[in-house]
This record gives C-alpha cells, structure tokens and sequence, in this order.
C-alpha cells in the first residue's frame, strides 16, 4: 500500500492489517510514537549555510573513539553457572528473519547446550501473537526461563509473562535498556542503539564536508529501542548543527514489515516528498533490505545510509565498491548472548539480577574502513573486532569455568 508523505508533524503510521495484527501492541506503540515524533522542516533553500569547521573536528573525535574495540567489565558478582545443569530454557528473538537477532538467539541455545541446559529455540516472524505462543510453550513446558532477546516489548505479551511469573519462570529480556515501566520481568540486558544512532547522525554530517545534514530517520516502536532512536536522531541534528540541519522526515515501520513493500513504499515516498534529503539515518539494519531498493531507484549522488544494528548480512554490503551503507555500529551477537546468560544464571541460582545499567553489550562504530575486521573465517560473525575472547573468558571466570583458548 502507497502511503502519501507525512503531514502535520507525524511520522508515517501502518494500518490495515499490518496494523490489526499487534493487538495490544498497538495502544503502546501510539503512546511512544507521539513522544518522540518531530515536526516536519523545510530544507534551507540557499546553499550558502555550512557546518563549522570546529563542530566537525569534535565530531570526528567522537567517532574515533566509537571505532575503538570496547573492554569487557564484570556486570556483578560472582555466579555459579553449575545451576543450568538439566534445566529447561526458552529463547525467542523479536524476528528470526533478522540476521542478527536470529544468531544472538542461536548462540544463545548453543552456549546453553554447553553449560548442560536444554536450550529451545522458538522461531518467528516478528507478530506479536507469535510471541504469545512462544512464552505459552514455555509454561506447558515447565521451562525454568524465558530469554526474549533484541528488544521484544513486554507490554504486548503482559499476560503471558504474568502467567509465567506465576509458574516460577524467571523472564530475561535481552536489549531491554531504552524503555522502561514494563512490569513482568525478572532481569534484563543493554544495548546502546540511542547513542549509536546519535554517532550515525554525527558521522554522516562528518562525510558531507560543512554541507549541511536533511535527514529522513527509519525506526520502529514494535521495537522497545524504537522510539528512543528516533528521538536520539533528532536530538543529534539539534546539538551539532541546528540552524542549518534538519531531519526532513520520520518514518516507522513495524518489525514483520521490514522487508516488505511497505518499507520500500514508505521510503519511495518520503524520498520523493524530500529532494534535497541526503542521509538516510535507519535505527535498525533488519529494515536496510526493505527500504535499499527505493534509495537504489532514486539515483540521487551522495545518498547514503546510516544504521545499527551490527547484522552480517549488512555489513557485507558495506564492503562492496560504491556501497550504500556509509555505517552500521552495532554490538557483538555472541557478547548479547552472553550477557542474556549471564542474567539467567543470577536468576536461577537464586541471586539478584543484575543492574541493566551494568549488563551492556557495547557497540562498536563499523565503517568501510574497519569493517573487515567485524568477520570472522568464511564471513561468519566474528569475536576479533570486540576484543577476541576477552568478554568469553570473563564471563566464564565469573561463572566458575576454565577460560577458552
């Protein structure tokens, strides 16, 4: 379905069906979307207006410190993964269908496996009642916890995860960090899509070389980072440069629509509504296939696309000559699943969780300059360009385990 360009300061909603299908999911992400939606701007008509000289120097600094390989920290104490010998766990990414999601999970179950649990993997295409069935499953299973990773929103499967609390199944929500004030959970994991969608923001004012930045910003608020990313986006453009750049458009999209043509519609539109936008800043790369096609069509020299979300499949893109994608940060998928762990572990052996604000997968500032370091043999996800075994072998530590090799 064709939608027309946003009007009145509101970013692009999706009914019908689509719509229909998120049930509760609904109420909550309208909630969201009207905090953080902006007014529409004009795009200065004289070319004369220009980025300073000193506010690119800051930025850039900024950026090199993000391309830095971060540093494992210990989230707590000491814990005793011997607890998840013979138990039960349920795992389930927000859509399996997203490259990286799909491998945090994998991973997830595998490192499970290794510590002597039985580790189920639900699969899904991102729709909410999916969701349902899943944490169902869990609670005809006896599963002794629930790992829902990459940013499921609480609010739309509330009863079920009552219904489970009340089984003694302890929830662990993976990517949890940007939104709070859902009841229902027992733990939690960070990921700092804000602040990297800030850095793209900053990194593509950086490339244009004092032209100033008119941005259309992609996000999602099916997803609990959403509306925190597109507000972070926003604020970026103000504290750089905010007499001369501008975020034309907000557009949003829900997480089973990413790679339709929905995504490539709503793209096509806004690019059309806004011929002078030259930076497509997109909260999260599962949405870059779904809206690559219209910016591929349009032909217009410069444009790029600014993301997050560290996904295999995107980052190759990066790699190719003339690429679109000009930066995709994003944290390790094996790290999150780590983290994820980490917190079923404190859980199940009785100990406190730990604090979200110490649970943190750090991202890392991938461009075409550094990125062949984020993969490993064969193209595969890599550790390398996150410090290697480092965050492994300190988790390990603390869970009374020899380290790896």
């Amino acid at each position: 379905m064709h939608r027309s360009a946003r009007q009145n300061g509101s970013p692009r909603r999706v009914n019908g069906a689509h719509g229909l299908a998120f049930g509760g999911l609904a109420a909550v992400a309208a909630v969201a979307l009207a905090a953080c939606s902006s007014s529409t701007t004009t795009t200065p008509s004289t070319s004369s207006n220009t980025v300073s000289a000193a506010t690119l120097t800051g930025l850039k600094a900024k950026i090199a410190t993000a391309e830095t390989a971060p540093v494992w920290t210990a989230p707590g104490p000491a814990v005793s993964a011997s607890v998840l010998k013979g138990k039960s766990l349920l795992v389930m990414p927000i859509n399996s269908e997203i490259d990286a999601c799909n491998t945090q999970a994998q991973d997830f179950k595998a490192l499970g496996a290794q510590l002597g649990a039985h580790v189920t993997y639900f699969s899904d295409a991102g729709v909410p009642t999916q969701w349902v069935t899943g944490i169902e499953d869990a609670v005809s299973a006896h599963d002794a916890a629930i790992a829902m990773l990459c940013g499921i929103i609480p609010g739309a499967v509330a009863p079920q995860l009552a219904a489970a609390t009340k089984a003694g199944i302890k929830i662990v929500d993976g990517n949890y960090n940007e939104t709070n004030n859902y009841a229902g959970l027992d733990g939690e994991t960070a990921v700092n899509t804000a602040q990297s969608v800030a850095n793209d923001v900053d990194y593509a004012i950086t490339q244009l070389d004092g032209k100033p930045l008119h941005a259309i910003v992609v996000s999602s608020t099916s997803v609990i980072q959403g509306p925190d990313a597109m507000a972070a986006a926003s604020s970026a453009v103000k504290a750089a440069c905010p007499k001369v750049c501008t975020v034309d458009e907000d557009i949003n999209i829900p997480v089973q629509d990413w790679t339709t043509s929905t995504a490539q519609s709503d793209m096509s539109s806004a690019l059309l509504a806004h011929p002078n936008a030259n930076a497509v800043i997109v909260a999260f790369d599962g949405i870059v296939p779904g809206v690559l096609p219209a910016i591929e069509s349009a032909h217009r020299t410069g444009l790029k696309i600014y993301t997050w979300g560290g996904s295999r499949s995107i980052e190759e893109l990066m790699l190719k000559p003339n690429s679109y994608i000009a930066a995709d940060p994003g944290p390790d998928e094996d790290w999150d699943a780590y983290e994820a762990m980490d917190q079923v572990i404190r859980l199940l052996g009785g100990h406190p969780a730990a604090s979200v604000n110490a649970e943190v997968d750090p991202d890392r500032f991938w461009v075409p300059s550094n990125v062949s370091q984020f993969f490993g043999p064969g193209d595969t996800y890599g550790n390398e360009g996150y410090g290697g075994n480092a965050f492994i072998n300190g988790f390990r530590k603390l869970w009374g385990l020899s380290p790896v090799s």
